[in-house]
């Protein structure tokens, strides 16, 4: 049986639906080791007191940082976080990619050994665009779609669709300006790593 993968969340897009769903401590159902890359971290919690879904992302991370999920450097977030500072941050996707591609390239080994997978968790559609790609050996693609589905298959979730349902249409209205429109098959993806690996609880 292939090993769990530790999940690496480098797209913003898995934590804004699902809190939008209110459904970021899912995440943690999932028992096993998270890393958000310091690059998106920065991202979704970039203004608290203005926005709800900042503090509140920014609330569930911290709460769980040290513990379930750690917080990834790169030199990527650390060069955003210094334009930030600066007031000369221009917001935009090469953040993102830039510091998946640095992270998978160069730190990866810091949280797994050369066998085992790490889980990534996306929701652009065009996240397989990035320039790491084909997939590499040791990294298993999964959607927020594909990642409730397989909730749902383990008996973690009674309905994926459910979920689904309260990112499009949020049960708090104040949520309807943070949702987006999902651009994922209605099955998700979920390609293991061609070394092996399996994420479902």
């Amino acid at each position: 049986m292939s090993a769990r993968c530790t999940l690496v969340i480098p797209d913003a897009g898995p934590l804004n639906s699902l809190w939008v769903a209110d459904a970021l401590p899912l995440l943690l159902e999932l028992a096993m080791p998270i890393v958000v890359l310091d690059a998106i971290y920065d991202e979704v919690t970039s203004d608290p007191p203005r926005y709800a879904k900042d503090r509140d992302v920014k609330a569930f991370i911290d709460g769980h940082a040290g513990k379930e999920i750690a917080i990834a450097p790169t030199f990527v977030g650390a060069q955003a976080r210094q334009a930030r500072a600066k007031g000369g941050f221009v917001p935009g996707r090469g953040i993102g990619d830039a510091a998946i591609v640095e992270f998978i390239n160069g730190h990866v080994e810091q949280y797994v050994t050369p066998d085992q997978a790490v889980l990534l968790l996306f929701e652009d559609s065009d996240f397989r665009t990035i320039h790491f790609f084909r997939q590499p050996e040791n990294v298993h693609l999964l959607s927020t779609v594909g990642l409730l589905r397989g909730l749902e298959e383990a008996g973690v979730i009674a309905s994926a669709d459910a979920v689904v349902d309260a990112m499009m249409r949020p049960p708090n209205p104040e949520r309807l300006r943070y949702m987006r429109a999902l651009t994922d098959t209605p099955a998700g993806t979920d390609l293991p790593a061609p070394l092996g690996s399996t994420w479902t609880p």
